[in-house]
């Protein structure tokens, strides 16, 4: 089957903005653009309008999760997929208004396995300037997306069937997690832009944003930084095993976690082999104890 998805383009989240304004410039590095909507943030990483958009609310976690958003290359790409989510049973809706908001062409409204609120789009608009990081970094997005959601499910199994059997994403790879295993998936060359897990404890949603930046350098100033601001790591440096993201976790203002990397492994479909792992890292990444049970975390930072 293939995939009328061509990327995770952009998420929405919920989380106290004023907070998120200070941590996306200092921390991320990623540029805070006007919105027309009182009480949200919109996030720029490269050319696209916006990548990231903040609703603003309380730290909720997983649950802070508002949307995904999955970007299809063309109007008939688009039809194609909500023809092909009708048929299946899933119930789909068209939102102008969303779509106007959002700043697409045209946008339908659904949900996964779990409830998580899908949102497919094409046409999403350009920002004529040049995007401009405060951090002066650069991302790795363009055709391969925002970067990947980390999911916890209540059930990984049929939440990925939902991301394979009905969207068309393809399986990377799994991991044994210890107390789960890690389903990872991709719809273009991306190793993974979406990944699923059952780990006890947390509700379903948003475990945590994988965002990539060009160099190594780039990661380390960030994890100088967070230090230094004192946010709470989650991860320290490591390399991830079937990735090979060179990365670390840091506690975002929504409570979620956002991993930030470099080098991340990129998929040829016509020579990929499917693996598994028996560990989620090669080195590094050692948990770090914010307060929460050590094990559900250390799982989530895949």
């Amino acid at each position: 089957m293939t995939s009328n998805v061509t990327a995770l383009g952009y998420l929405v989240v919920r989380g106290p903005v004023e907070e998120w304004r200070r941590f996306g410039a200092e921390v991320l590095g990623i540029q805070e653009v006007a919105s027309d909507h009182p009480g949200e943030a919109h996030f720029r990483t490269d050319e696209r309008a916006y990548r990231i958009v903040v609703e603003d609310g309380p730290p909720s976690g997983p649950m802070s999760l508002q949307a995904l958003g999955f970007e299809t290359a063309t109007e008939p790409q688009l039809r194609k997929l909500v023809d092909s989510l009708t048929a299946q049973g899933v119930e789909v809706t068209e939102d102008t208004e969303l779509a106007r908001r959002r700043k697409v062409r045209s946008l339908y409204v659904f949900r996964d396995f779990d409830g998580n609120r899908l949102e497919a789009y094409y046409g999403q608009a350009a920002d004529h300037s040049a995007f401009v990081s405060p951090r002066g970094v650069r991302f790795v997005t363009g055709d391969l997306g925002v970067g990947h959601a980390f999911l916890f499910s209540a059930d990984a199994e049929k939440a990925a069937a939902f991301y394979t059997d009905v969207l068309g994403f393809r399986l990377s790879d799994t991991i044994d997690l210890g107390i789960a295993e890690g389903i990872f998936l991709h719809c273009n060359p991306r190793h993974h832009s979406i990944a699923v897990a059952s780990i006890p404890g947390p509700p379903p949603g948003l475990g945590h944003l994988m965002l990539e930046v060009e160099s190594l350098e780039a990661v380390g100033r960030a994890f100088d930084t967070v230090k230094a601001r004192g946010d709470a790591i989650t991860m320290t440096l490591g390399e991830h095993t079937n990735d090979l993201m060179t990365s670390f976790y840091v506690n975002t203002p929504s409570g979620f976690q956002v991993e930030y990397g470099c080098n991340g492994r990129l998929i040829d479909d016509e020579k990929w082999t499917v693996s598994h792992y028996d560990a989620a890292s090669i080195w590094g990444h050692q948990f770090q104890d914010i307060g929460a049970p050590p094990a559900p975390a250390e799982a989530a930072h895949v």
